[in-house]
């Protein structure tokens, strides 16, 4: 199974990686803007 995050705050992505449990970033690009 393939988990993907779904933010745009960099922190939470950093610390998700750093657990090794996600595969990838989804966000709204909306929430970048």
């Amino acid at each position: 199974m393939r988990l993907f995050i779904d933010t745009a705050n960099v922190e939470e992505i950093k610390k998700a990686h750093a657990m090794g449990v996600i595969s990838g970033v989804t966000t709204n690009p909306s929430l970048v803007a």
